[in-house]
């Protein structure tokens, strides 16, 4: 039987996209004024992931001076006539699916034949019928399925039909960022003859980790089509790396595998296609749900897993990874990021797009932004979940190329040291006013630096921009030492005698740190 092919993510609007709502690929690489995309911050990774590999599969050039000089328009030129010519490949629904596997569906047949042969009385007989249904996907939110015992407590937890737009963006989420667990498809028979590397919980996909979920960091410019070449990689740069044994690769959607293992498989694990898109989830549309199978199985980063997105620290014995903590924003690691400005070269963390693309492009552009995000989630034996804190986490900062350099690297440093004393102390204070009254809870104090932190970041491109020479950071200053001021004010009431008293004996003393 011939499938219906139906909505090409070539022509369908599907992308979110920052003041214009869902485009499709075709415009999106042929209208040159579009922003960013939008969605929560896992979405926009992955679809950023997702159109560097379709702009890397179109023009990745030979070397860094070929990048140099490639314009944005020769680039989305590109894509546009790439796009057309694997046109057949970008249907959601038909016999060769995006990023799906119609093999699938007969895995689903023959494990619902085994179980009715199998079934002893009319509820196994149901059981196995219901079992060979497609799955909901829920809110597509999280690039995981619902599990089955799911508590409902709001009308948003309440699974719906997700249109074809917001299901293209749920697959293509699942490749690089499924969450580890057992709501894959149970008791299926492998594609791949023989291969015995399935377990009854599925791993995690690569770009999120077997534990709480890698901090990414990207550039971006004005325009989608700037930050598409603010983090495109040459051919001489993805072969000096050691971890993409197979280059570049090839675009999944080009050549599918047909099973866990294989040559096709085994290429699309070891190259820097894998790291743009995965095929960490087997999944096949059907209905209104998906069928959700454990797809290629990849490395972690202590087994050499390596993404430009990643900040790795490979001082050490063991590297050492930047994970998201949304107690941590990650606009506080900055400096961390671009550490390659310091004396020396690269000391510490590492992130390549930052690293290659700021040394490439920043003579040609004016404002480079430094994105960094992600989604911190909860790992039990092997089972991944978002609760309690965990939560999706980004931000964004923008450098003015013209003052980039060691000098200004430095003063940074210096400022972002100093925030960090600002906020030990502002945890200091408010303990010790808690202790003066013979009240021990530390976790107030934590609560006061967590909020001197959110003050701060109002304030922090400020920063950034007056770490140029002169180094006119004071004014800046004052608002920080404010921030702190209020921070301890908010968690220290001041209305009984005793507690004015303490109020006034712990009150921060800042103005060593406003004389610096």
């Amino acid at each position: 039987m011939t499938l219906e092919n139906r909505f090409n993510l070539i022509d369908e609007p599907w992308i979110p996209v920052i003041d214009k709502g869902q485009l499709s690929l075709r415009q999106i690489f042929s209208e040159a004024d579009n922003r960013g995309l939008g969605g929560n911050p896992l979405q926009k990774l992955a679809m950023t992931k997702l159109l560097l590999a379709i702009a890397q599969a179109a023009s990745t050039p030979e070397n860094d001076e070929a990048l140099e000089n490639l314009e944005t328009t020769e680039l989305a030129r590109n894509c546009l006539e790439y796009l057309d010519k694997w046109h057949d490949r970008f249907w959601l629904y038909g016999e060769k699916p995006f990023l799906q596997m119609p093999a699938i569906n007969g895995l689903i047949e023959r494990r619902k034949r085994v179980e009715l042969k199998a079934a002893k009385n009319d509820a196994g007989r149901r059981n196995a019928e219901t079992s060979a249904q497609p799955k909901l996907i829920g809110m597509g939110f999280y690039p995981d399925l619902p599990a089955e015992n799911n508590t409902i407590l709001t009308q948003y937890q309440v699974p719906k039909v997700l249109s074809n737009a917001d299901k293209g963006v749920f697959i293509v989420s699942l490749m690089n960022f499924a969450l580890g667990g057992k709501r894959a498809e149970k008791n299926l028979d492998p594609l791949t003859d023989g291969y015995a590397g399935k377990t009854s919980s599925a791993k995690a996909a690569p770009s999120i980790g077997n534990y709480i979920g890698y901090l990414h960091s990207i550039l971006v410019g004005n325009t989608l089509i700037e930050t598409l070449l603010l983090n495109l990689l040459s051919q001489e740069r993805v072969e000096e790396n050691a971890y993409w044994t197979a280059g570049l690769g090839t675009a999944p959607w080009e050549v599918m595998p047909e099973g866990e293992s294989g040559t096709v498989a085994d290429s699309l694990k070891r190259s820097y296609m894998a790291t743009l898109v995965a095929l960490s989830r087997f999944v096949l549309l059907k209905e209104d749900g998906i069928y959700y199978v454990e797809g290629l199985q990849y490395p972690s980063h202590k087994d050499g897993w390596r993404e430009p997105s990643m900040a790795v620290n490979t001082q050490g014995a063991t590297p050492k990874i930047k994970w998201i903590d949304p107690n941590k924003r990650p606009w506080r690691e900055l400096a961390s990021l671009l550490a390659f400005m310091s004396a020396g070269g690269v000391q510490g963390y590492d992130c390549q797009f930052i690293r290659y693309g700021l040394v490439r492009f920043r003579s040609r552009f004016k404002t480079i932004g430094v994105w960094s995000g992600g989604l911190r989630v909860s790992t039990n034996a092997g089972d991944q979940s978002v609760k309690q804190d965990d939560d999706f986490v980004e931000s964004v900062i923008f450098l003015e190329s013209s003052i980039l350099g060691e000098t200004w690297y430095n003063q940074l440093q210096i400022e972002m040291n100093a925030l960090d004393k600002l906020s030990t102390r502002v945890y200091a204070s408010t303990n010790g006013f808690f202790k003066a009254q013979n009240m021990n809870d530390s976790s107030l104090g934590g609560q006061a630096a967590t909020l001197f932190w959110e003050l701060c970041e109002r304030r922090f491109q400020e920063l950034v921009d007056a770490c140029a020479p002169p180094h006119e950071t004071k004014k800046v200053r004052k608002s920080f030492a404010h921030s702190a001021i209020k921070a301890y004010d908010t968690y220290c009431p001041r209305e009984s005698a005793r507690q004015i008293d303490a109020w006034a004996k712990n009150r921060p003393n800042l103005v060593d740190y406003l004389n610096q």
